[in-house]
């Protein structure tokens, strides 16, 4: 062990389900009971200890290779608000952030607290690739118990997307939970200009599900959407 002398807790879902359990955490933590707190990212909300001296931030590359276009902007805003529990109410502390990408942009502009250049250069990304704010997505998630289907059937609809979308269309795939229960999900995304007809998209979109629910092989299909997806 490396603090074989030292008290730690564990701050996480499981150690947290009652509130007496959270505060107790929180309590022995600031009362000095507790040396040393590992836990996931509930530590960064919002936490304010005085003893705090060093955070450690580990496999942050986890948050930069999340599939999401607002994975870097995520992973900038967790990281600097995780390095802010450190050294609080004027006293300096020291942040330790482990990763193998040490040269990429978004690990530079935590190291450097530098929030516009982060800003700036994801505003770049997005519009060059059609993401918000400069496009609208919306996510069309299908679902079917049998999952060889389902792949035919998400291909299927990708197509008749494409002859309408074009290349606005992304997928399909499978996203990060691509299973519920006995449903597997497959997921294609369609990107919208901002100054294009929300009603005129709805429509289009509800009459390719229409067509697609006519073919006898497909009446066992789930779909629904999520708009401007959080």
């Amino acid at each position: 062990l490396i603090f074989p002398e030292a008290s730690v807790a564990r701050m996480d879902l499981d150690t947290t389900r009652t509130r007496t359990a959270y505060e107790k955490i929180i309590a022995d933590f600031e009362q000095g009971r507790t040396d040393i707190l590992i836990g996931t990212q509930m530590i960064s909300k919002g936490l304010d200890f005085d003893r705090v001296s060093i955070v450690g931030i580990l496999n942050a590359d986890t948050m930069l290779n999340y599939p999401d276009f607002r994975s870097y902007e995520r992973a900038f805003q967790l990281m600097a608000q995780v390095a802010g529990r450190a050294g609080r109410k004027n006293k300096r502390g020291r942040v330790v952030l482990q990763t193998k990408s040490i040269d990429h942009s978004i690990i530079n502009q935590v190291i450097a607290n530098d929030y516009e250049q982060m800003v700036s250069g994801q505003l770049v990304e997005r519009q060059m690739f059609h993401y918000p704010p400069y496009y609208r997505l919306v996510y069309v998630y299908l679902k079917n118990k049998h999952e060889a289907l389902l792949d035919m059937m998400a291909k299927a609809v990708a197509e008749k997307l494409r002859a309408t979308f074009g290349d606005r269309i992304l997928g399909p795939d499978a996203p990060p939970v691509a299973r519920i229960q006995t449903l597997f999900i497959r997921k294609i995304v369609v990107k919208i200009e901002y100054n294009a007809s929300m009603n005129r998209a709805r429509e289009l979109l509800l009459r390719i599900q229409r067509e697609m629910l006519e073919d006898e092989r497909f009446k066992s299909l789930i779909v629904y959407y999520d708009v401007d997806p959080m």
